[in-house]
């Protein structure tokens, strides 16, 4: 840990400043920056907050959440735990090369991001490592983000399932262990023998709402709980009832 903190303070004095001068000249030209943010912009919701739900009785009923980041855990940022992952699984270097990806993931949109920090975390990386990673080192990191109110409404259901674009690794353990969800669906990661490749399967990253539509077919689960995210309001749509976070 201390070599990464070296790391990203050379990177910081050596790059910090030319980025910043970078992008005030840039913005000068009319070029904003405000899209690369890894945390999508506030959209107006016509969907209550989870605050609001009266969760007394819903024992019987089925939920679903729409992703873990922004919903689950008060996080927005994925590439904490992706650090987690490649330096707790591989090894100084490798979680020293994804640091290095930083001025690089920027620049990328959300699916190209993902794949870029799965790509660089995951190749070479043995199965049963990851295994082991997902019960005992992510689950303290995400028990300390959990976001409380969602959490609530989350217990309140019998029947519980989450949808996320993650790699399903990196997040299954710790939602069926820890917070008893029943399924979860999720990115899922190409193997080669014992070892991960770095690729995604066939089916590639997951779309959420399709995904929805796959799992229950023509019935709607009667809660499902989300960000205020326009992509996130068309999971929604197809619930019974919608809340957001």
């Amino acid at each position: 840990m201390v070599l990464l903190r070296l790391a990203e303070w050379v990177l910081y004095q050596f790059l910090a400043n030319s980025y910043y001068r970078a992008a005030r000249k840039m913005k000068s030209y009319g070029f904003h920056f405000g899209y690369l943010s890894s945390k999508p912009p506030p959209q107006p919701s016509s969907f209550p907050s989870v605050v609001k739900y009266d969760f007394e009785g819903r024992e019987s009923q089925t939920l679903v959440a729409c992703d873990i980041h922004r919903v689950l855990l008060r996080s927005h940022s994925l590439f904490p735990y992706f650090m987690l992952v490649a330096f707790e699984g591989g090894s100084i270097f490798r979680a020293f090369l994804l640091l290095l990806s930083c001025p690089v993931l920027w620049i990328l949109n959300h699916e190209l991001r993902l794949k870029v920090m799965t790509f660089i975390t995951f190749c070479g990386l043995r199965t049963n490592a990851m295994d082991s990673i997902s019960r005992a080192v992510l689950p303290k990191f995400y028990l300390e983000n959990l976001n409380l109110h969602a959490y609530e409404v989350l217990a309140s259901a019998g029947s519980k399932v989450v949808f996320t674009s993650v790699p399903r690794v990196m997040v299954e353990g710790f939602l069926k262990e820890y917070l008893s969800v029943g399924a979860v669906v999720g990115t899922e990661l190409h193997t080669v023998g014992c070892y991960f490749s770095g690729f995604l399967s066939g089916s590639g990253l997951l779309v959420k709402h399709r995904a929805l539509k796959d799992y229950f077919g023509d019935t709607k689960p009667d809660i499902g709980i989300g960000s205020s995210t326009v992509h996130d309001h068309l999971f929604l749509s197809l619930c019974k009832v919608s809340l957001t976070v």
